[in-house]
């Protein structure tokens, strides 16, 4: 194991060390990468180190001295994580645990909608704060069952939890919201799917919000809540996410536990709020080494995922340029197969389909008190030399479904679209419901302008 240490003063060293030794070394052997801030100018030192020996030497390290982060290695499997921070004077309304809570609320609900598989809670996050008196700062781990391919999947996953954000603002309308909007909110719906972008398109709608008590249906969260996911800049020259973007790079240093910045006193420890346990076996007697409460919440805060691997979370990332006619879009149809879902997309492709389906999924509530209403929040295109549907989820209150003639209590409902045939059916995710499909019935003319330019040839293909 002592062979398994070795300290390099360059990380390029470093990493041709593990990439060498795990070359040679057909045991399995999991290597860590640390590095130490030695210097205030930022100087470092970097130790390759199987975990045990690394363990054991960090604990007995004085705190003056714990000035040490993970290296997150390129290409090698990430569990999901996040650094939140905001500038406390910047943001004084804000109560930073409440807003951390809220967060991990939206990204739990978020994953709970993607798959099935990812139906996490509080407690299976890892909380840790190394707040100061200036800055308000948590880092959150998720103890996933799966891991990530590697941390820039990792950053692209946390996109697509932005572009949900931008997306439950920007298309929330009440009362309160109309009368507030002003010649100067734009849609900018052009942007790519990046932090910076969805920000500018956010930033002339926030005001909206601040006399909105409407609660999201799925999340159930207050908008005027949600709005507080992007703060004040501490500089004053802007707005930024609360969570910080610039933290999914290739060999990412990500602080440790029980570590603080060289210049600083404020080290990470677990935050109150914190709800993870770590699952209790045994306890070591000797005071210079963790107990292994110590070590398994240790072993939690680390980034790199080093558990049996079953698969990996799947990142959607076609990165598709939205197509601006649908001229284009049928030149393209017959070059290969592919797959989309960015709302946003769509809503540049077939404008007229998606505020149709956004429509469709609301009703009058059964005793007359209102309106069943649900927001579209996932288009899924799917076309090939076969197929070309598009299937728009649901979550909110409309759940009606036509095999049990009612709504359902709990499980949304979608809507399947044949683009050749113009016809649209209803399906939903109940497992009683699984093989059912609805009545076939025909989209407006109006909604489907792509028909009257399909070349016969196309047109009269079957399946």
């Amino acid at each position: 194991m002592a062979q398994a240490t070795r300290t390099f003063w360059t990380q390029a060293e470093a990493l041709e060390f593990i990439m060498k030794r795990q070359k040679n070394n057909n045991s399995g052997e999991i290597l860590y990468l640390f590095s130490f801030e030695s210097q205030p100018e930022g100087k470092r030192r970097y130790q390759v180190a199987d975990i045990d020996v690394f363990i054991h030497e960090y604990y007995q390290l004085p705190a003056n001295q714990r000035h040490t982060y993970e290296i997150i290695i390129d290409k090698k499997p990430s569990k999901l994580y996040f650094d939140l921070e905001y500038d406390i004077s910047a943001n004084p309304k804000i109560n930073g645990p409440r807003l951390t809570t809220n967060f991990i609320q939206f990204v739990l609900n978020f994953m709970r909608k993607r798959s099935d598989d990812l139906d996490y809670s509080i407690k299976d996050v890892l909380i840790l704060d190394s707040t100061s008196t200036k800055k308000f700062s948590r880092h959150l781990i998720f103890q996933t069952k799966d891991p990530f391919l590697d941390n820039i999947a990792v950053g692209k996953f946390v996109n697509l939890i932005l572009e949900d954000i931008h997306g439950c603002l920007i298309n929330h309308q009440c009362q309160t919201v109309i009368n507030s909007l002003t010649s100067q909110i734009q849609s900018n719906f052009d942007s790519l799917v990046f932090a910076k972008n969805l920000l500018s398109s956010l930033e002339s709608h926030l005001l909206r919000f601040e006399q909105c008590n409407c609660i999201d249906d799925y999340t159930q969260l207050k908008f005027k809540d949600m709005i507080e996911f992007i703060v004040n800049k501490s500089d004053g020259s802007g707005i930024t996410w609360f969570c910080d973007m610039g933290v999914y790079t290739k060999n990412r240093a990500f602080r440790l536990l029980r570590s603080s910045k060289f210049d600083k006193q404020e080290c990470f420890t677990v935050a109150p709020e914190n709800q993870w346990k770590p699952i209790l076996r045994r306890v070591r007697p000797s005071s210079t080494e963790p107990n292994e409460t110590e070590r398994q919440t240790f072993m939690a805060s680390l980034v790199y995922f080093n558990k049996p691997i079953r698969r990996f979370i799947h990142v959607d990332d076609e990165n598709l340029t939205a197509i601006q006619t649908i001229n284009s879009r049928v030149q393209r149809s017959n070059q290969s197969s592919y797959i989309t879902e960015d709302v946003r997309k769509m809503s540049l492709d077939y404008p007229e389909l998606i505020n149709f389906m956004t429509n469709i999924a609301r009703d009058k509530k059964d005793n007359g008190s209102g309106i069943r209403i649900s927001r579209l929040y996932k288009v899924k295109e799917i076309q090939n030399d076969f197929r070309w549907v598009i299937h728009f989820m649901y979550v909110g209150d409309y759940k009606y479904c036509e095999n049990i003639k009612r709504h359902h209590k709990q499980n949304n409902i979608y809507f399947i679209v044949d683009m050749r045939k113009g016809t649209y059916r209803q399906k939903c995710h109940d497992p009683d419901c699984k093989t059912f499909q609805g009545i076939e019935q025909s989209l407006p003319k109006h909604v489907t302008p792509w028909l009257m330019i399909l070349d016969d040839e196309w047109e009269n293909q079957t399946s």
